[in-house]
């Protein structure tokens, strides 16, 4: 079914909501579905920083599941952190 579909079985029910309104809780909706279901799989390259520990990933990574850097995984961190970055 095609979003513009979509819209207009929303707009039987909810003849008030508009084109906008409705194609931004089907995004939304889209995005929660996505996020729970891990149906978008993507991998990220980038540099890394001598000393740095933290990396600003942006908002449209919803979860990391592994870490390799040159060729060797990364084990993930389990419970709190010993030593911090934060004086």
């Amino acid at each position: 079914m095609k979003q513009r579909e979509l819209i207009e079985l929303i707009q039987q029910h909810h003849p008030h909501l508009r084109d906008v309104e409705a194609r931004k809780l089907l995004n939304r909706a889209s995005d929660d579905f996505c996020s729970k279901t891990d149906i978008i799989d993507t991998s990220w390259t980038d540099s890394t920083v001598s000393g740095q520990r933290y990396y600003n990933l942006g908002f449209e990574v919803l979860r990391v599941k592994r870490v390799d850097l040159n060729g060797k995984m990364i084990p993930a961190i389990i419970g709190p952190i010993e030593e911090t970055d934060i004086d």
